[in-house]
């Protein structure tokens, strides 16, 4: 999973510690009950695992016995996981096929439309007891009030624009295609599926899935064999992420089920965890709608426009040259600052060529590249532009914040949303300060 420096070992054990120290409170809520029990039915393996409450991540699976590393803890067989060929094979999309075969949906439309139709029949559904301990709401920005999407830092407000419009035309085009012939579908379930309910099924499916290696064989009408990729899998889409969780997880194409095995010993009673990936807690917030307390892939990116106000000012434009070995070596991508290393090397490389004079540049700009030490006055010009860059996002950052101040009612200042918002300004604005007392010229 990577190294980490003397600092990065020192969070990672300490914040590990935490974890580990923390012991689940059990849940026996009557529809948790009926789900384990419907799930070993079904061939579910689950062992010691049993859903319970955890003060830092809320619900979560809790270990009951001690684990060891390369122990399976979960495993659930194909025939319970929800793909598009379980989907394919139930009655709304059979009769979906026949009205429409000309037209394809996507792989999420065709997984919104199985979860909803088994929502809607309710203790009729195989499925019900799974469907019963979903969510039944999201704290993804989707979900958001316009109040509160607003006191998101610009960029992602943008983000989320595009996401909700996303949902919303997946949802206009399912509900042209549903509606074509109504004498062939329920007119009570064309109803029910409104779009906030659709929204609730496109967020289960986002927020749940697991990736799986198309490996089934679809209805010879689909069009979505390249896309079934994603499969919900009840039970085990109960653990919840970790950064530093270390797992095996994938469909075992001989045993045919879809397999989740620890590399990170547990003591009996801590939560186990899977790992979604290097995301950090932007995309967290974005897709799944929570964000880490502590996060090692963290950043705060810059945008050209802002780096470039800071440096154009101290030069003469920008040469063909330049632009030529800042293009050919990507040096426009990755211009962020992390809490461990602050400006990415891409970021500091491009200063270092924004600050060499032509004639030094012609000689010496492979150096860059290697981290040479380029002479007093390009060092100090990027120490500089450093501090300056940090300096400013942190001053738009405070000016920010004060317009959300006085623009949030009371009401929505304790909402659980504003809180994830305010909370993920504060961790940047901490990565950035961090930073910026690395590198602060005195005086």
């Amino acid at each position: 999973m990577g190294s980490y420096g003397r600092t990065g070992r020192k969070r990672k054990r300490k914040r590990d510690g935490n974890y580990q120290r923390e012991l689940g409170a059990a849940v026996f809520e009557p529809g948790y009950i009926e789900l384990l029990k419907w799930a070993k039915r079904n061939g579910i393996s689950f062992g010691k695992l049993r859903p319970a409450y955890f003060r830092q991540t809320g619900r979560g699976l809790m270990t009951c016995r001690k684990l060891s590393e390369g122990e399976l803890v979960i495993s659930v067989p194909e025939k319970m996981l929800i793909t598009t060929k379980t989907a394919e094979r139930s009655q709304i999309l059979e009769t979906f096929i026949k009205i429409q075969p000309k037209h394809s949906l996507t792989t999420i439309q065709i997984l919104c439309v199985f979860i909803l139709y088994e929502k809607f029949q309710r203790e009729s559904s195989f499925w019900y007891p799974y469907i019963t301990t979903l969510p039944t709401s999201f704290n993804t920005p989707a979900y958001f009030k316009p109040e509160e999407l607003s006191t998101l830092p610009s960029s992602l407000q943008q983000q989320c624009v595009t996401q909700i419009q996303t949902v919303r035309d997946s949802y206009e085009e399912l509900k042209g295609y549903l509606e074509y012939d109504t004498t062939m579908l329920d007119k009570t379930f064309l109803d029910f599926l409104t779009f906030d309910e659709f929204r609730w099924a496109w967020f289960v499916v986002n927020t749940r899935s697991v990736y799986k290696a198309n490996s089934m064989d679809l209805s010879p009408s689909s069009k979505s064999q390249m896309q079934d990729n994603y499969a919900l899998a009840p039970v085990l889409d109960l653990l919840n992420h970790n950064d530093m969780a270390e797992v095996q997880a994938g469909f075992n194409q001989e045993s045919k089920h879809y397999e989740i095995s620890t590399l990170t010993p547990y003591k009996k009673g801590a939560q186990v965890f899977i790992n979604y990936g290097p995301h950090d807690n932007r995309k967290l917030l974005l897709e799944y709608g929570f964000i880490l307390p502590q996060n090692l892939h963290n950043t705060v990116a810059f945008s050209e426009d802002l780096i470039y106000s800071v440096v154009l000012p101290d030069i003469f434009g920008i040469s063909r040259r330049k632009r030529e070995i800042i293009a050919v070596n990507d040096l426009h991508k990755d211009l962020c600052c992390s809490e461990g290393s602050g400006l990415s090397w891409n970021l500091l490389v491009l200063l270092r060529i924004l600050a060499m004079k032509e004639d030094h540049l012609k000689r010496h700009w492979q150096r860059v590249l290697t981290g040479e030490f380029l002479g007093e006055d390009v060092e100090n010009r990027v120490l500089q532009w450093r501090q300056c860059l940090i300096e400013k996002v942190l001053v738009c950052n405070e000016l920010d914040e004060k317009d959300i101040a006085k623009c949030l009612s009371s009401d929505t200042q304790q909402s659980e949303n504003v809180k994830l918002a305010l909370s993920l300004r504060n961790q940047e604005k901490q990565i950035l300060q961090n930073a910026l007392d690395m590198i602060k010229i005195p005086g």
